[in-house]
């Protein structure tokens, strides 16, 4: 009952009040196998213990974050009015993942993590100033562009390659496209139906 009750609040808080069983199913689903998969990596790989929580729950994260803000239910969620400004930058800043790795990967540059981390802080920013019915092809193109970058020139450590990836599209294709309000089209105009 406890563990029921425990998950209920968990999924309100992080997937929304209103996420439907599919919603749910989903996100979690999604959390659980990145951070299986990056365990499995882990200890092919032989990091220590510390790389290994810190990568796992990295991939618990991001994995579950891009499919939380791809769902109609945790787009509504985190683009609720009661979320000022001040709540939706402070999003996006405590996402510091980049500096943890190089931190625990001198391999690893600070200069190639603040390449990631400006580039996701400039493209949410664009994507947010740009009009509603652009915001999803904007933040498609610039995860787009992020993650060529993360692929060619601010590379991650082995076994960490999927991070810029999935942080972009988790970040600006994601959480940083607000929902199409009821009752408009693709343009942003309202329908007559």
């Amino acid at each position: 009952m406890v563990i029921t009750k425990a998950f209920r609040v968990t999924s309100a808080a992080l997937i929304g009040p209103d996420a439907t069983r599919g919603e749910l199913a989903l996100a979690w689903t999604a959390s659980v196998i990145a951070a299986a998969i990056q365990a499995v990596v882990a200890v092919a790989l032989g990091w220590s213990a510390l790389q290994t929580i810190v990568a796992v729950v990295f991939a618990f994260d991001i994995g579950g974050g891009v499919a939380v803000n791809s769902t109609k239910s945790g787009a509504a969620w985190w683009h609720r009015p009661a979320l000022s400004t001040r709540v939706q930058v402070a999003f996006y800043l405590i996402h510091l993942h980049p500096f943890v790795i190089a931190w625990l990967w001198p391999s690893y540059s600070f200069i190639a993590a603040g390449g990631v981390y400006a580039f996701m802080l400039i493209s949410t920013l664009l994507v947010s100033l740009t009009p509603q019915h652009l915001q999803r092809p904007l933040g498609l193109t610039l995860a787009s562009g992020g993650i060529v970058l993360g692929l060619t020139v601010l590379t991650m450590p082995p076994g960490l390659s999927w991070l810029p990836a999935l942080y972009f599209l988790k970040l600006i294709a994601g959480h940083a496209v607000h929902p199409q309000p009821k009752g408009t089209d693709k343009n942003g105009s309202h329908s007559s139906m």
